[in-house]
């Protein structure tokens, strides 16, 4: 599979579909680093969605304006908003990095 044309596909897939196994682990209400992962995790999962979206339309996603607004308040709801603007930073540096555009 990761030879093939649908490498991307697979990949996108695969990372989507371990975020919803990860969101079935996280149950019940812990202590502050669980609410933090289980933000993390769900912000994980929008990203895998919307990346999804780019890819195949019917998949759904957020429109792109609202799509930092959704992460925002998924990093609220666990007090996660440091990890969301570490993430954001690193990927624009890579972006940077990789000779990208933003």
């Amino acid at each position: 599979m990761l030879n093939s044309e649908s490498r991307e596909v697979f990949l996108v897939a695969l990372g989507h579909r371990l975020g919803i196994s990860a969101r079935d682990v996280f149950t019940g209400d812990g202590g502050p680093e669980l609410r933090q992962a289980q933000a993390c995790n769900e912000m994980m999962i929008s990203i895998w969605s919307q990346l999804w979206a780019t890819k195949e339309p019917q998949a759904g996603g957020y429109p792109d304006p609202d799509f930092l607004s959704s992460l925002l308040s998924k990093a609220d709801a666990g007090d996660a908003r440091p990890h969301l603007r570490n993430a954001i930073e690193s990927a624009l540096r890579a972006v940077r990095d990789a000779g990208g555009r933003g």
